[in-house]
């Protein structure tokens, strides 16, 4: 169904800076308050229709990040990899993963192929190229199907920010028991991705950690109902139908 990892990691490449250059995402430096998680930050997770003709092969798919309804994530990754649903397409379609600073400044862009199947997407940032995330900073990301890169008004795009934070400092802050410190430690993967997002308010990281979970034991029932639990946590389930596991994209 689709193109093999490899062979998908090697149509990545590093273009110019384009639509997501001229949106302003300035950041003011209230953003950084921790109240964000809860009220929610400007963004969007989930993506549809266009203005032009239509991409997805279901009308009524959506494109979806994988954030929470707060479109900040929170991890503990200096060069973290974000996951995105693509429902199945009309054609294969050119995609865009843009990251920029607090400052509004490039730090990371890159294009690739990807097949009419879509799947679940995850784009892997580089430290060959970019920077390690700051601590405590707001970065800003899009992800953007490309049907036609000269008319951008076409595009179907989700945006977000992701903040990096030092996972004591952050556990701290959330006046958590003072034994999920040691149980972080110590915990399995499956039980610490459960411990991450529903004790620590870490959702983006838990993730991460069910998904390389779901890739290693496919049709290990508890791994999948702990999956479906994270979805339904931040409402994501009935957008996410059944996929494969995901394509890998980066440069590393």
């Amino acid at each position: 169904m689709f193109t093999g990892l490899s062979s998908l990691a090697l149509m990545v490449t590093a273009v110019p800076a384009s639509w997501a250059s001229a949106v302003d995402v300035t950041i003011s430096s209230k953003d950084k308050d921790d109240s964000d998680l809860q009220q929610g930050v400007p963004g969007r997770r989930v993506g549809g229709g266009t203005r032009g003709d239509q991409i997805f092969a279901n009308a009524d798919a959506t494109l979806a990040a994988l954030v929470t309804s707060s479109n900040l994530s929170v991890t503990t990754s200096a060069y973290p990899t974000l996951l995105f649903y693509v429902p199945e397409m009309m054609a294969a379609n050119s995609v865009e993963f843009v990251l920029r600073d607090s400052r509004d400044e490039l730090i990371y862009e890159t294009t690739f192929q990807l097949s009419q199947a879509g799947g679940l997407v995850s784009v892997q940032t580089d430290e060959s190229i970019m920077p390690p995330l700051a601590l405590n900073e707001n970065y800003q990301w899009y992800f953007s199907i490309v049907p036609n890169a000269a008319d951008r008004a076409n595009d179907v795009v989700v945006e977000g920010r992701i903040r990096r934070v030092d996972q004591s400092d952050w556990l701290a802050q959330q006046q958590v028991a003072a034994s999920l410190y040691d149980q972080l430690a110590i915990a399995p993967p499956l039980t610490k991705a459960r411990l991450l997002y529903q004790q620590a308010n870490m959702w983006h990281d838990a993730a991460l950690i069910l998904e390389e979970l779901r890739q290693r034991e496919p049709n290990n029932p508890a791994i999948a109902a702990e999956w479906n639990q994270l979805l339904d946590s931040v409402g994501l389930s009935s957008t996410l139908q059944d996929y494969p596991s995901p394509i890998q994209i980066g440069l590393n």
